[in-house]
């Protein structure tokens, strides 16, 4: 079945299918869609999944996202700078989670250094799925979750559609690109790091990218450095890890110093789950945070993307503290019910919400990156285990999502190409610039679309659960 619909909307048939997925693989290569793998030597990259053809979208609920972006951005920059909220909303989580307490210590520590006028980057990107009925009608667009630090593939979502429309003029598709929306996300994110570059003040200051030891989604992250250099060639980029900082980094007054080079932008890359820290790596995150150097992002922004903030967001009556009641009304659609699992008699109804119906829900931890979720089963396996314990703070459980399934094909490494019926998340880019009084830029800034097999549940590429994508808008 899903052969055939692919053929007859794309021309995709089992005879063409392998040709064009080698072709398809071999414009990948040429125009930098890889990466590295773990098992394979530093120098060796291989082909990042993707689909063979973009994947169908309504172009209303497309747009509908898309213009929401400046105020989930304004919404997120906003909390950033409300200890009091960011406190109340993370209090349980920070007793039992290590991960989120330790950042949540640095923001203590520096809220009373920090000015007013100390600006913050917003690189952010917040993800959606198309949500269904019992007969697997669209019914509408819903959040999946905000993503505040290392939000990723803004440098290869471009080049993702032009091999969509290189596969397309293959196969001999007329008058298509009007549906194959433009995308710009990696110029747009990098004119946001170069503001905040500008803003510091200091031509001769350089950005800073905090990086893994090892990098394996290298294409995407140079695409973005690439970029930056292609729009100001004045602009220094380097490149370091953690453990590289500890014994490279320092402050003279505010002026953070990097092998003796003033940084006007730390930009990161990891520092986003426990593993990427080991113990003396959380001085040097401190160290910078304490810094006049513009951070992209701030831990106060950090926090503001968790999952206990997005829960906080769904309540009734909040969003009208930042935005208009138009606005809230517009966002209030793309919520689905999510519940905190703390401890006295409304958790553990929660708690036995999600046992009784563990199919209904996903349970979240405050992590990012990919294959952090629970799902089916599991749900109920871990909440009757830890029911009765302090553990259970540490999770939010989320009403699921249920997006419909479409047909394509999966491009996968030294796989054979084979159509399936997939699911889409769509992750809309945004920019904001500025401090606690003043947002100097603030505006939407491109699109990604990634895809995994109906039956997976995680959907991070880089993880190696889920495929670039493109939306075919109809």
């Amino acid at each position: 079945m899903e052969q055939h619909i692919l053929n007859t909307r794309f021309g995709i048939d089992e005879e063409n299918l392998d040709a064009l997925a080698e072709d398809a693989k071999d414009y990948a290569f040429s125009k930098g869609i890889a990466m590295r793998a773990s098992d394979l030597p530093l120098d060796a990259r291989v082909p990042l999944s993707f689909c063979i053809v973009p994947s169908p979208f309504p172009a209303k609920f497309f747009q509908f996202v898309y213009d929401l972006q400046p105020y989930i951005n304004l919404i997120l920059h906003q909390l950033s700078y409300s200890k009091e909220i960011l406190k109340k909303c993370l209090s349980s989580t920070i007793e039992v989670d290590e991960f989120t307490r330790n950042i949540f210590k640095i923001y203590e520590e520096c809220d009373q250094e920090i000015s007013e006028q100390q600006l913050s980057l917003g690189l952010i990107r917040s993800d959606y799925m198309l949500n269904t009925d019992s007969s697997q009608k669209i019914t509408g667009i819903k959040q999946v979750e905000n993503n505040t630090i290392a939000s990723s593939f803004g440098g290869l979502a471009p080049r993702i559609r032009d091999l969509h429309e290189f596969v397309l003029e293959k196969l001999g598709q007329k008058s298509f690109e009007h549906k194959l929306p433009i995308n710009e996300s990696v110029y747009e994110l990098a004119k946001g790091i170069i503001s905040a570059w500008d803003a510091y003040e200091n031509q001769n200051a350089i950005v800073l990218f905090v990086v893994e030891e090892t990098t394996l989604n290298i294409c995407d992250q140079r695409a973005l450095e690439y970029a930056i250099l292609d729009f100001e060639s004045k602009i220094s980029v380097l490149r370091c890890s953690f453990k590289e900082l500890r014994n490279t980094a320092k402050l003279r007054g505010k002026n953070l110093l990097v092998k003796d080079k003033e940084v006007a932008v730390v930009y990161y890359r990891t520092g986003y789950i426990p593993e990427h820290y080991e113990p003396e790596d959380w001085e040097v995150r401190l160290l910078m945070e304490r810094s006049a150097a513009i951070k992209c992002p701030s831990v106060g922004l950090h926090l503001a993307g968790t999952k206990k903030v997005q829960l906080y967001l769904t309540k009734p009556g909040v969003l009208e503290n930042f935005v208009s009641h138009d606005i809230a009304e517009k966002l209030r659609e793309v919520f689905v019910h999510q519940y905190a699992l703390d401890m006295g008699p409304d958790g553990d109804k929660i708690i036995s919400m999600g046992i009784q119906n563990p199919d209904k829900y996903v349970m979240k931890p405050e992590r990012e990156g990919g294959g952090n979720n629970i799902y089916g089963e599991d749900v109920k396996r871990l909440l009757e285990d830890i029911r009765l314990t302090e553990k259970r703070k540490a999770y939010i459980l989320m009403e699921r999502i249920k997006p419909p399934g479409i047909p394509n094909c999966i491009i996968q490494r030294d796989k054979v190409p084979e159509t399936s019926n997939i699911v889409c998340e769509l992750g809309i880019f945004g920019v904001i610039l500025g401090n606690k009084k003043d947002v100097f830029i603030n505006n939407a800034a491109g699109h990604l679309l990634r895809s995994k097999k109906i039956d997976s549940n995680e959907g991070g590429i880089a993880a190696g659960f889920g495929a670039l994508d493109s939306p075919y808008l109809e």
